[in-house]
């Protein structure tokens, strides 16, 4: 299937909102546009060949200059010399005649021939006798690839806004929903450990960025696509919507799920037009042979809607508005037993870990930090508690730290009095009387 049909079958069959189909790049016209550079280039003796050979043997150069109202300006300028033995018997007869023409109107008119040398123009060709050959065509090809780039630009720049706006009510809602109430009981009025198993389930996805060595960066649309429904199917199967105790948060998750999906559906319109640049770019190249490929990444170097992907904004706004709400376990977890830090110790090096893996070092004669080697462990006391990071684990993790404490109080009463002591829950006989 040929491109323009299958990019034309894309952008009906996605659903995409009927403004963003009217941005798309006009590939059918640019193609269209196309034959006539290729007819103009012949008119004048430059069929692709003859092009291709003044190029590589430096007796031509084509460029992309952008003007003083900042359109672009293709340039092609050819050396009217005998030593251009590239050129046909025709090809040089009306270069010849061009000249010439350029010549007499000089009398009224700056020459067309450049004095002494053409902008652009390498230092081989630093020379007088610079022809600039008339490309009407090929200005209108790129006025109007230029100005399409431009309006999805201001289109990507739109949905970019109106996301971040989502994004901003959607985490003032989860705010609501997953705030922590102090205490054990209080807690059942909250969906915090609900939104908290959900964003877990989300930054293991990856969905739109990945971390992994082998494959860091953002994602395309296609494997962008598969993670989010990988998501989905984690969050059915553990049944986490069913367990929302409260309405609001069935709402929220359906506006997150909404956001994502109107997040990949903004990235595959963009690769698909990408694409599209791309294709007919190497059309132009293949009929002319003039090169654009080379000179044209240059020149649209500031449209963002080619330098950036919009998942990366968006991404990074989502994270720090959305996800950064609910604070995850494993953010607050000690570095040696890999649980959470309760009661937190912050030693002088500003490292921290929980108290009964500092009280365990103390005993060991271990005196130099984990992390840092700094001799700080053996001047901890119970003046290092952070209790600020006390409070707020106790706030945010209200079951974690209930059942670090229980096990610290346990581990206690066994270095006490043997491995032969049970918890207090046991309904086993004691076995110390």
């Amino acid at each position: 299937m040929k491109f323009g049909h299958a990019f034309k079958e894309a952008l009906e069959g996605e659903h995409y909102p009927q403004h963003w189909v009217e941005k798309a790049i006009p590939y059918r016209q640019l193609k269209k546009v196309l034959g006539k550079v290729r007819e103009e280039l012949i008119g004048q003796g430059y069929d692709p060949d003859t092009l291709h050979k003044l190029l590589a043997d430096h007796n031509a150069k084509y460029s992309l200059e952008t003007s003083s109202s900042h359109l672009l300006q293709p340039r092609l300028v050819v050396r009217p010399l005998p030593s251009a033995s590239s050129l046909s018997p025709g090809s040089w007869e009306k270069l010849k005649a061009l000249a010439e023409s350029a010549a007499a109107a000089s009398v009224d008119t700056k020459p067309e021939i450049s004095e002494p040398t053409p902008p652009s123009v390498g230092a081989d060709q630093q020379q007088p006798g610079w022809v600039n050959i008339p490309l009407d065509s090929d200005a209108r090809f790129f006025n109007i690839l230029q100005t399409d780039v431009g309006e999805l630009d201001t289109l990507q720049s739109q949905e970019r806004r109106s996301m971040n706006n989502n994004i901003c009510a959607l985490g003032n809602e989860i705010s609501e929903v997953a705030r922590p109430r102090k205490g054990l009981i209080k807690l059942s009025k909250s969906d915090l450990y609900r939104w908290r198993e959900i964003f877990e389930l989300y930054l293991a996805a990856q969905v739109f960025f990945s971390t992994n060595e082998t494959a860091r960066g953002i994602r395309n649309s296609e494997r962008a696509r598969k993670q989010l429904v990988w998501f989905q199917e984690q969050i059915k199967s553990r049944q986490l919507l069913q367990k929302f105790k409260l309405e609001a948060s069935s709402n929220a998750y359906s506006q997150f799920l909404a956001l994502n999906a109107t997040l990949l559906q903004n990235v595959q319109f963009q690769e698909l037009n990408q694409t599209a640049v791309t294709k007919i770019i190497k059309k132009f190249d293949k009929q002319t042979s003039l090169g654009a490929k080379t000179v044209f990444p240059t020149a649209f170097n500031s449209a963002s809607f080619f330098a950036e992907s919009i998942a990366k904004d968006i991404c990074a706004q989502m994270s720090t508005d959305v996800l950064a709400i609910v604070p995850q376990v494993a953010d607050y977890t000690c570095t040696i037993c890999l649980s959470i830090c309760w009661l937190p110790i912050r030693l002088d090096c500003d490292h921290t870990f929980c108290i009964r893996c500092m009280i365990k070092m103390q005993n060991r004669k271990k005196h130099l930090c984990p992390l840092c080697r700094a001799k700080t462990v053996e001047h901890a006391t119970d003046v290092n508690i952070d209790v600020d990071l006390m409070d707020f684990l106790e706030r945010w993790f209200p079951k974690e730290t209930k059942e670090k404490q229980t096990y610290n109080e346990q581990e206690r009463r066994r270095e006490l009095y043997g491995v032969a002591i049970t918890d207090s829950d046991s309904t086993s006989p004691c076995n110390v009387m």
